[in-house]
């Protein structure tokens, strides 16, 4: 009898908070000298974001081919923690 498979969603949890709270932390207290490298720390925090986005974007479609309607739901709710990443770069850059 196969066992049934691991949930991944802690592993995708943390990498969702942890990355993203992470960088900022060390963005924040390691603050750029001039202007090109506060650009240079928001491209990376953009970068992080989009990865993670596509992570977890790629994730989410896999249950829903598979099926798996529960973990499709519980993958589409790590979104939100991007989305409150995605609003502090915009905030970093002085979007508002």
């Amino acid at each position: 009898m196969d066992k049934p498979a691991r949930s991944l969603i802690p592993l995708r949890l943390a990498a969702v908070t942890l990355l993203p709270a992470a960088s900022a932390l060390w963005f924040h207290l390691r603050p750029a000298a001039n202007r090109t490298g506060f650009l240079i720390d928001g491209i990376i925090m953009a970068c992080l974001c989009t990865f993670l986005f596509k992570y977890i974007l790629f994730a989410c479609i896999s249950h829903r081919l598979r099926g798996e309607k529960r973990l499709q739901k519980q993958t589409a709710l790590l979104f939100l923690p991007l989305a409150l990443f995605a609003l502090y770069i915009c905030r970093y850059f002085g979007v508002f």
